[in-house]
């Protein structure tokens, strides 16, 4: 993997007292499918095949559905899951909108949501970004 840096000298000079590396940030920065990571400044990923970008939509005490469990669904295959968590270790945060790698084109993607239900929804043909609402299953 190659990571380009996208913070300025000037930018990292000004802001060096926050640098103190404790903690890992990784989302899609740009919206390209394409997992970038923030520690102490920002790493932007701009290499590799893009994955789908999937939003989930929780109810109201829960909008980000924290606890979902997201899978790609490859026709008659279901490919790996990944869990929308609220922290990932010591002072680290994941993106809310998950970026799922897809080594070929998804059918679908499933979601068993926060309180044990389940959906599926299309993924269209080319698709980068799913929205997926657990009141509009």
């Amino acid at each position: 993997m190659t990571f380009q840096n996208s913070v300025t000298e000037e930018q990292a000079r000004l802001n060096e007292h926050l640098y103190n590396g404790s903690g890992v940030a990784l989302g899609d920065v740009d919206g390209d499918g394409l997992a970038d990571i923030y520690f102490s400044r920002l790493y932007h990923y701009e290499l590799g095949t893009p994955g789908v970008r999937v939003r989930l939509v929780g109810p109201v005490d829960n909008p980000n559905a924290v606890g979902a469990i997201i899978r790609l669904v490859y026709g008659d295959e279901e490919g790996p899951t990944r869990e929308i968590h609220a922290g990932s270790g010591h002072l680290s945060q994941d993106g809310m909108v998950q970026v799922m790698g897809m080594p070929r084109q998804p059918s679908a993607v499933k979601v068993r949501w926060p309180d044990g239900s389940e959906s599926t929804a299309p993924v269209a043909e080319g698709a980068r970004e799913v929205t997926m609402s657990m009141q509009g299953r």
